[in-house]
């Protein structure tokens, strides 16, 4: 497995499934995040930086009535510096991943940066020791297969040093996604799905504005409509996307997250052919359909037989929860911090 050493109770079946489900409806969000970008009246840093403005707006709106700063009190000085690197790191990639399309196909783009799983799983190799499953690896070599397909395929704009200079912000992107997932992952075990947005939205908003006012021209957009568009990247692909996928981590496993990510680009690909006249040819259609059955097979070798499992350890962590019950009151406290984490925001 890829998971970093578990500190809390482990999920529930419910809580797994709403974790799924979210991860669902994450990959619909952030697969359109290209469109946006494609349609913007401005270019990919001021596109980006003004959705963090207007994500950080929404959140704001909804958490201030809610007395966020309670919570935000509550973290841990060590989480705050994590909760700011994790924020530069998705700033980094989700840069890197606007601008790629600018140089390459939305097919080309998309598919390049599911090799983040690779990169999950080397990282996490690299940091907790983790042994990764025969299987797990046999569907991600399956992946990359269907996505050489798709790349072979997209062929929408000729080769150039241009086209090259896309895919391989793509692959950065991907890379830095890979380690955007393994902080959050940490982060989401004490820490509510809001503040991490929060603080993910203000720090890529600051990070990115100087450079957006030195280099973007136009800063604003012209219209209403492009106005209308911003916001409506920000809820879709921030707020939603993002949102979601970054609540689905409490309990989804990063490298399960990450290959997810393989039905993003068929969304990215449907939407840019229905929408900008992006040709898919059948190559592209063989490679979405392969890496659909990489995925697939990841889910289940992460599943492991998902039902009974998964009721097992829940049997599991009720008896040892009697059993501790039967015992005499120990003089160390910190069971009872362990189990009194912070309330999820859910």
């Amino acid at each position: 497995m890829t998971k970093a050493p578990q500190t809390g109770p482990l999920p529930t079946r419910s809580e797994r499934l709403r974790g799924q489900l979210a991860l669902a409806v994450s990959i619909v969000g952030i697969g359109s995040a290209f469109i946006f970008v494609r349609r913007s009246e401005v270019d990919p840093t001021a596109t980006l930086m003004l959705r963090m403005l207007a994500a950080s707006m929404m959140i704001g709106a909804v958490l201030a009535p809610r007395s966020a700063a309670v919570r935000v009190r509550d973290i841990r000085g060590r989480d705050v510096g994590l909760l700011v690197l994790a924020s530069v790191v998705s700033g980094l990639d989700l840069l890197a991943n606007q601008w790629s399309v600018s140089y390459t196909s939305v097919a080309n783009a998309a598919f390049l940066m599911n090799a983040s799983p690779v990169f999950v799983l080397l990282f996490a190799w690299l940091v907790y020791r983790e042994r990764v499953a025969l299987m797990k690896l046999v569907a991600v070599a399956v992946a990359v297969a269907g996505g050489t397909f798709v790349v072979a395929g997209g062929g929408d704009r000729a080769p150039s040093s241009l086209h090259a200079f896309g895919d391989g912000l793509a692959l950065t992107s991907a890379a830095l996604y890979a380690v955007f997932l393994l902080m959050t992952k940490h982060l989401r075990e004490r820490i509510p799905t809001s503040v991490i947005m929060l603080t993910n939205s203000l720090v890529i908003m600051v990070m990115l504005a100087p450079v957006a006012v030195l280099t973007s021209e136009p800063l604003l957009p012209k219209s209403a409509a492009g106005y209308a568009l911003i916001f409506g990247y920000a809820l879709v692909s921030q707020l939603l996307g993002h949102g979601l996928m970054t609540y689905a981590l409490r309990t989804v496993d990063p490298a399960l997250a990450s290959m997810s990510g393989l039905l993003r680009p068929v969304v990215a690909a449907a939407l840019a052919w229905l929408i900008l006249d992006e040709g898919m040819d059948s190559l592209q259609f063989l490679g979405g359909a392969v890496m659909l059955l990489a995925f697939y097979c990841f889910q289940r070798a992460d599943s492991g037989g998902a039902g009974p499992s998964s009721a097992t350890t829940e049997e599991e962590q009720q008896l040892s929860l009697a059993e501790q019950s039967r015992r005499p009151r120990s003089s160390d406290p910190t069971p009872q911090v362990t189990a009194d984490g912070p309330a999820d925001d859910g």
